[in-house]
């Protein structure tokens, strides 16, 4: 059909060149008639640049993920989790503000983004910046005026980096993960198949005292990783971690006597209030929901194989934390069949 209508609309053409009888002004119409075709062909390829452009800021500004995430994240029945990847990068200083659309993102922070691109085709991949971060929350929680205040008031870019990931999560789900990190396996596989249609949450253990004394800045027997984290939207660990994020940070301005966009945080605080530490507390809260009979991060000490505890999948020490030279992690240069990813700790936000 779209074959038959395209030799139609030429056939005019050809009867316009019919009737010129000298070979001189068939020439001279052929060109014209060209060029006329040539600039058609540019206005709508213009045209549709622009509708395509147009509808993806349409999509974004109307609070929608757009038709084709959705159609990605559907595609994947058997999960729970959408096929959503997140990552962020932020500037470590704020003076571009005013002006977010020239923050410059160094490539170099982006050399392992490849390895979870190849892995895990078709899956939606998006890199937040500043100004989309800024645009996101803005956007999605006009009405807790108080999220967004203390969004914008984070200077410490770990803890604005923390606070953006659980929120991205809590609206969208997918998996966030650190750019210092690198696919071993496809997500589809992260969760066993006699889980996948139960699992809304799958968090990985980084920290495990099982063979060896506790550590200064990691106050939790055993400690959940925040570096990546995969996740249904909605889930209701998120809202526990939002507000400990908003008291934690409120506590440290009180503590401190300055506002929290005067906060120069020591690594424990950042990982107290936003980061791992706050992290295990508020997932080990919900698991307690689940398991009255947990006790302690302790009782979670040992694990060797995936476990659901209600709808949170935990993996063992090497799902998410393999190559560490503590906690039975496997670091013998090998890759262990229940590695699913891995931390390079290239980060560099306790400088901030």
């Amino acid at each position: 059909m779209l074959l038959h209508e395209k030799q139609d609309s030429f056939s005019p053409l050809r009867q316009i060149l019919g009737h010129v009888s000298q070979r001189r002004y068939r020439n001279y119409a052929a060109v014209g008639i060209a060029l006329v075709l040539l600039s058609m062909v540019w206005l709508s390829g213009s045209l549709t640049l622009h509708s395509s452009r147009q509808k993806f800021h349409d999509d974004y500004v109307s609070n929608r993920v757009p038709e084709w995430t959705s159609r990605v994240s559907k595609s994947n029945d058997s999960h729970l989790i959408p096929a959503n990847i997140w990552q962020i990068v932020l500037p470590k200083t704020q003076p571009f503000m005013g002006d977010p659309n020239h923050v410059h993102i160094d490539a170099r922070q982006l050399e392992f983004t490849a390895s979870w691109l190849a892995t895990n085709p078709d899956w939606q991949y998006t890199l937040v910046g500043q100004k989309g971060g800024n645009e996101f929350v803005e956007s999605h929680f006009k009405t807790n005026p108080k999220i967004i205040e203390t969004y914008h008031n984070i200077s410490n870019v770990g803890q604005k980096s923390d606070f953006l990931r659980y929120l991205l999560l809590s609206v969208y789900g997918g998996v966030y993960t650190d750019t210092d990190t690198v696919a071993l396996k496809p997500i589809d596989v992260w969760v066993p198949k006699a889980f996948r249609d139960k699992a809304r949450l799958v968090v990985g253990i980084e920290f495990d005292r099982r063979d060896g004394g506790p550590w200064a800045d990691i106050p939790h027997w055993l400690q959940f990783c925040q570096w990546t984290i995969a996740a249904a939207p909605g889930h209701p660990v998120f809202t526990r971690m939002v507000n400990r994020v908003l008291k934690s940070l409120d506590d440290l301005s009180d503590l401190h006597g300055v506002p929290i966009s005067q906060l120069q945080p020591e690594s424990f605080e950042v990982m107290n209030s936003t980061g791992p530490a706050a992290w295990t507390d508020m997932v080990f809260e919900q698991l307690q929901v689940y398991n009255p009979l947990l006790n302690d991060t302790q009782d979670l000490s040992f694990m060797e194989e995936p476990t659901l505890i209600g709808d949170i999948l935990i993996l063992p020490i090497d799902g998410f934390g393999m190559g560490q030279d503590h906690s039975k992690s496997t670091n013998d240069g090998s890759i262990p069949p229940t590695a699913m990813m891995r931390h390079m700790f290239q980060g560099s936000w306790r400088g901030d």
